[in-house]
């Protein structure tokens, strides 16, 4: 359940991305803020804070908190909203689709050194869901297990920093690929693809790994510019 500070996260962050509160202005008082939103002062504190946090909002001392002008920002959150607000929605996937690819290529051969008999099962398990899925034309299932396939490859890579790296990826991929997994053509070369993802990473060769993922980027952005 999202809580009220998350609540007022959202509802100040979209403001500033809708141009309400333009980079360089401060924002409202604490107390007007709390009354305009319905929440207490407190609330509205945290949720600066964590605005403050992520890098959306700077406080200056004894004059206010004031908005970052968007080109110094770092967070994924505001920057896919800024990006929604400001262009074309299949233009955004395919820019996240490059992160994609420069993160789960390298993950990859990763992977096939290090993945364990347990990760290989789980993947297993997820192709087995995503083929079901498939059968059954449920399209928030299809999506699921395609993202709990990737997951497991960039976990199986053993390096946490890339898991936090691919973390705030995770919502605007689900979202891209429950859109794309409405179609039975999009299921069927996913399903295709991550079978001979895993059969490479059942050899432990990093190289051919590398060649099936980057192979399964390059179909999913063909994927989204045909069916998008």
């Amino acid at each position: 359940m999202v809580s009220r500070v998350e609540e007022v996260v959202q509802s100040v962050l979209d403001r500033v991305v809708a141009g309400e509160y333009p980079a360089g202005a401060a924002l409202p008082p604490e107390a007007v803020l709390a009354e305009d939103l319905d929440v207490s002062r407190l609330t509205v504190r945290e949720a600066v804070k964590v605005l403050e946090a992520r890098g959306i909002l700077r406080a200056r001392q004894g004059s206010g908190t004031y908005v970052v002008p968007s080109g110094s920002w770092t967070d994924l959150a505001g920057l896919v909203g800024l990006a929604r607000v400001d262009g074309d929605e299949r233009e955004l996937v395919l820019s996240l689709l490059e992160v994609r690819r420069m993160l789960e290529v390298g993950s990859s051969g990763l992977a096939a050194a290090r993945r364990t008999d347990a990760d290989l099962a789980a993947l297993e398990d997820s192709v087995e869901r995503l083929r079901r899925a498939d059968a059954d034309d449920d399209v928030e299932a299809a999506a699921e297990a395609d993202m709990t396939f990737h997951e497991v490859i960039i976990r199986a890579a053993g390096n946490p920093f890339i898991v936090a790296t691919y973390a705030p990826l995770r919502d605007e991929l689900v979202r891209a690929r429950r859109r794309t997994s409405a179609f039975r053509e999009v299921r069927e070369h996913a399903l295709v693809q991550h079978g001979r993802i895993l059969f490479a990473l059942r050899t432990g060769s990093p190289d051919a790994t590398k060649a099936a993922m980057r192979a399964h980027m390059e179909q999913t952005s063909n994927d989204v510019l045909a069916y998008w």
